[in-house]
């Protein structure tokens, strides 16, 4: 019965096509990605708020690390929306407070004596020299001050923790107070 041949060649070839299709989308996907060159092995992008570097770029996929080791991998006709961090400027950015008490000159004249120590202790990740940005905040217990560092996207968190260490060694020798949240409460009298 050639009839039933047929039907289920049809219903094979179906399954098949169903089948093949994010292949065959994954695949075309890909071959634009490579092609249009976006981004490369070695770059950092963003793809849907996972950041790390691209360790692989195929046909079919494209595999993350981020900086824990985690490796995402990721169907080629799934992302949407990349950005590829590689390719801009990248600041690391150190906040850090003062007591309302404290002279905002002499807190601005122990970073500016501050930052070319830190440049010349970690050349390797502040290449393009710190600069002082200014008061960011007048917050409820604390002025903050923030410090901006131009570092390449791979060094972003290191120079923030570099950033934020030197700045409070710094405020510490001069004896400069960085406040904590504190809770004052009075007992009313009856």
């Amino acid at each position: 019965n050639m009839t039933g041949v047929f039907a289920s060649l049809g219903i094979m070839s179906m399954i098949v096509g169903f089948g093949a299709q994010s292949l065959i989308e994954d695949s075309i996907t890909g071959i634009f990605i490579i092609f249009e060159g976006d981004y490369h092995v070695g770059d950092i992008i963003s793809i849907d708020g996972f950041r790390g570097r691209v360790v692989s770029l195929g046909i079919r996929t494209t595999r993350i690390e981020d900086d824990g080791g985690n490796v995402k991998i990721i169907n080629n006709a799934d992302i949407r929306n990349v950005m590829n961090l590689s390719n801009k400027v990248s600041f690391s950015i150190c906040d850090i407070s003062m007591s309302y008490g404290e002279s905002i000159e002499r807190a601005e004249a122990v970073i500016a004596e501050a930052m070319p120590k830190i440049q010349a202790k970690y050349p390797d990740i502040f290449e393009h020299g710190l600069q002082y940005a200014g008061v960011q905040s007048l917050s409820a217990s604390s002025v903050d001050l923030r410090v901006l560092a131009r570092v390449s996207e791979a060094n972003i968190y290191r120079g923030r923790r570099l950033l934020n260490r030197e700045m409070k060694l710094a405020f510490d020798e001069a004896g400069i107070e960085i406040p904590f949240p504190q809770l004052v409460v009075h007992k009313a009298e009856q």
